[in-house]
């Protein structure tokens, strides 16, 4: 019997648990930072290399987007009309998603 090797998701991440710490930290100090700035964390991914947060939109979400202190990065429909926004906070990146009316 032939046996596969498993391919890891994220194949730089594989198997150095040292970075994954080190990134796990920096997302602490994010999620604190978001936590004073009154945003909510919906998720954490671990696509890529860096992590992402992803936040609950809110009064706080438009006021950053309205002041550009976050960037535009998807127009998009699902149904309805939306945009996606991120900005760095800790060195990670947060992400949120406004629907258009």
């Amino acid at each position: 019997m032939k046996r596969t090797t498993l391919t890891h998701p994220n194949p730089v991440l594989r198997g150095n648990n040292e970075m994954v710490l080190n990134y796990l930290s920096q997302v602490q100090k994010c999620i604190r930072k978001l936590e004073e700035m009154g945003l909510h964390v919906i998720n954490v991914h671990f696509e890529h290399i860096k992590p992402k947060v992803r936040v609950q939109p809110n009064h706080n979400t438009k006021e950053l987007e309205k002041t550009a202190r976050a960037m535009r990065y998807i127009l998009g429909n699902d149904g309805q009309r939306f945009d996606e926004w991120q900005m760095m906070v800790e060195g990670i990146k947060v992400v949120w998603r406004s629907y258009v009316q």
